[in-house]
């Protein structure tokens, strides 16, 4: 529910998380894969244990590797969750230019990613993983990075002579460095939360004043307000002696330009226009030259030069931009020209001579490093952690592309069961709402693709459609709160489902009696809105739910006024016309389909209200909240649960599918016979439409 609002927020710092038991050998784990076997299905572990390289979503800017100065090595940072131990192990690869990899430093634990600045607070959990960027030494002999120890963040340097070890120890997160320019110290940056810590402490002791540092759905108590306090600190690497940094040692941390964005004394960028696209531009400062061309707009990630000066780059394009091409622009031409396309998603794009290295994902593989030769157009793994995924049963995947009602382009994929037979209507399984890269369980990874189609399920996994106020020029806040006026973004979102399902209806593939959806996030709400404004779906999972009018107290006094500048409700008796489109609670007899949810428990408030109006309607609602978790849970052990009960779910509901009477799981599935008797009943005697008959 809250991930599209804090996605615009900046910020950093770790949080504690699941590590990983000190007998377990994580320089063993974090090797890629061994060789593959004969081919088998795809299993729940084969998913969550991928070992993955870079962040589970992109909250930060920054590289998750870097290539040395002499562009022969590179360092990238590699992570593997395990169920079995509910923990995670994290590491730093060097991968030469013929592929050869050698992890060089390993071990327990996990950083993940805190908001800065979360509505006037800092330290709000996120879920997501912390980038780790590696950083050479300017003579290409040493390298820095950060890693998660007992705990915190901390520094570390390797060499080839010393290999690695710890540099400028701090009781506190370290979330930042570089090298000095002459290379002989690290300048590194901490986040001192101490003082703010003591200060709550206090407070604590005479009671905790109410006041916007309060999320209640998230915890109990508030949380710091204001920014981090951050020291700047310098350490010697030849003896590990630690100073105060100077003002002009810090500015090195401050340096946003990557050296590829430079040449000469000429810089390449992106600036925006009044309709809020961002063009190429380049030139010296002052001088720039911006690309006007469309071709030069949709760009992802920062641009570099070519060993000819042209200026190279990353864009979105296509219908609806579902393909990624790399152009290039002769700096005062009027038109680019393209270099490279793909369907594949790729990711943090870097020059390695006039070749180009990115991470890269498809439908059915997880991220790698890909070397493109931009010449020839020929891509070559430089990097694949997981080389045996090749041999995994996958269901054939098609990129469907089609409008929705307001002529919007949509696109997204079809996943088919691995033993598909043409003719035969299948029950559908509706993902969102990413559907760029790996199609591993959608936003969040709790509504596994692949396991879902190796249980003879299709599933359409769809890419969320771009605003119909999309280039209008609009404020952040303007956008947002015209698209909540007759909920106008959702209505597009939820047609834009409606039409591919309806298209795959009939053509003759998907069973209309058998259609489920799910959701995070932005997606759990869509889930809610099509509850009392859809006929297709007869089954629904979503993670967080729902917008009610006990947000008004339940989230917290600032983040309730920034609701109100979106249009939201400022109490439960105001618009009712909105809490009546919306409002699951206020509207119970209206729900079209069984819910199941499956919520942390630093958000399952929010979901109270609904799971309370819902059962005393005796519609069938079901949910668990799992411990120590957040909005992108972090738990491999509580993944792999998610996963197995997302899909009994659905068996249960579009399949009527039951586990023997012995199975672990009978008396859940037991629970929600159930509440299909009591709803069955229910509408029988109030003439309600029955729900999952």
């Amino acid at each position: 529910m809250l991930i599209s609002l804090v996605l615009s927020i900046s910020g950093a710092g770790a949080a504690a998380v699941p590590a990983a038991p000190a007998s377990q050998d994580c320089a063993r784990i974090l090797q890629p894969d061994a060789q593959a076997g004969s081919p088998r299905p795809i299993s729940d572990h084969d998913l969550i244990e991928t070992l993955d390289l870079g962040p589970n979503a992109a909250m930060e800017s920054g590289s998750f590797f870097t290539l040395s100065p002499d562009n022969q090595r590179v360092a990238v940072g590699v992570r593997r969750a395990s169920v079995a131990g509910d923990s995670y192990c994290t590491g730093i690869t060097l991968v030469d230019r013929d592929g050869n990899s050698a992890l060089i430093d390993s071990g327990p634990g996990v950083a993940f990613f805190r908001f800065e600045d979360f509505y006037g607070t800092n330290g709000f959990p996120s879920g997501i993983t912390q980038l780790i960027t590696p950083r050479w030494s300017g003579d290409g002999k040493r390298l820095a990075y950060l890693k998660f120890i007992d705990g915190r963040l901390q520094l570390r340097l390797w060499d080839e002579q010393l290999n690695a070890r710890a540099i400028g120890a701090d009781p506190q997160d370290i979330v930042d460095f570089r090298f000095s320019r002459d290379g002989s110290m690290i300048i590194y940056k901490v986040r001192d939360g101490s003082a703010q810590a003591t200060a709550l402490r206090r407070e604590s002791r005479s009671g905790l004043h109410y006041d916007d540092r309060y999320f209640p759905f998230a915890s109990a108590w508030p949380f710091p307000g204001g920014h981090p306090a951050y020291v700047y600190k310098a350490v010697r690497i030849s003896d590990g002696d630690i100073r105060a940094a100077s003002d002009e040692e810090k500015a090195l941390l401050t340096a946003p330009i990557e050296e590829s964005q430079t040449t000469k004394g000429v810089l390449a960028t992106t600036v925006r226009d009044d309709k809020g696209l961002d063009h190429i531009t380049a030139g010296p400062a002052g001088k720039e030259n911006r690309c006007e061309s469309s071709a030069c707009t949709e760009v992802e990630g920062a641009p570099w030069f070519s060993s000819k000066g042209a200026v190279r780059y990353v864009r979105r394009e296509g219908w609806a931009k579902n393909e990624m091409a790399i152009y290039e622009w002769k700096v005062g031409s009027a038109e680019p020209h393209r270099l490279y396309a793909t369907s594949d998603l790729l990711i943090d794009c870097k020059p390695i001579d006039d070749d180009v290295l990115c991470g890269r994902e498809g439908p059915t593989h997880p991220r790698y490093l890909s070397r493109i030769d931009l010449r020839t157009g020929k891509s070559v793994p430089l990097f694949d952690p997981n080389p045996t995924f090749g041999t995994l049963k996958f269901g054939n995947v098609e990129r469907q592309l089609w409008r929705n009602d307001q002529g919007i382009e949509c696109f997204g994929d079809l996943v088919y069961p691995p033993d598909y037979q043409p003719g035969r209507r299948y029950p559908l399984i509706v993902v969102q709402y990413e559907s760029r890269g790996f199609l591993r369980g959608g936003t969040g990874d709790e509504y596994p693709v692949q396991l879902f189609a190796r249980a003879g399920y299709l599933v359409l996994n769809v890419q969320r459609p771009r605003s119909p106020l999309y280039g209008l020029g609009l404020s952040s806040i303007e956008r947002q709160r015209r698209q909540n006026d007759g909920f106008m973004e959702r209505r597009s979102i939820l047609s834009a489902i409606e039409t591919k399902v309806r298209q795959l209806i009939d053509a003759g593939v998907a069973d209309p009696e058998r259609i489920g959806i799910t959701g995070l996030s932005d997606g759990s709400t869509t889930v809610q809105y099509a509850a009392l404004h859809s006929s297709l779906f007869k089954a629904a999972v979503v993670s967080g739910c729902c917008w009610e009018p006990s947000q008004s107290w339940v989230l917290g006094p600032s983040l309730q006024r920034h609701y109100e500048s979106l249009g939201w409700p400022a109490s439960p008796e105001d618009k009712p016309q909105m809490w009546g489109d919306i409002s699951l609670a206020r509207n119970a007899s209206r729900v079209a389909f069984p819910i199941l949810m499956q919520a942390a428990d630093g958000e399952y408030l929010v979901a109270l209200e609904t799971v309370r109006a819902l059962r005393a309607a005796k519609h069938p609602i079901d949910l668990y909240v799992f411990p120590d978790e957040v909005h992108i849970k972090r738990h491999p052990a509580h993944r792999a649960g998610i996963y197995k009960r997302n899909l009994r779910w659905f068996d249960f509901w579009l399949k009527g599918k039951r586990p023997a009477p012995s199975d672990d799981d009978a008396p859940e599935v037991d629970r929600w016979a159930e509440m299909r008797r009591a709803a069955q009943d229910q509408a029988a005697a109030g003439e309600k439409r029955p729900v999952g008959s």
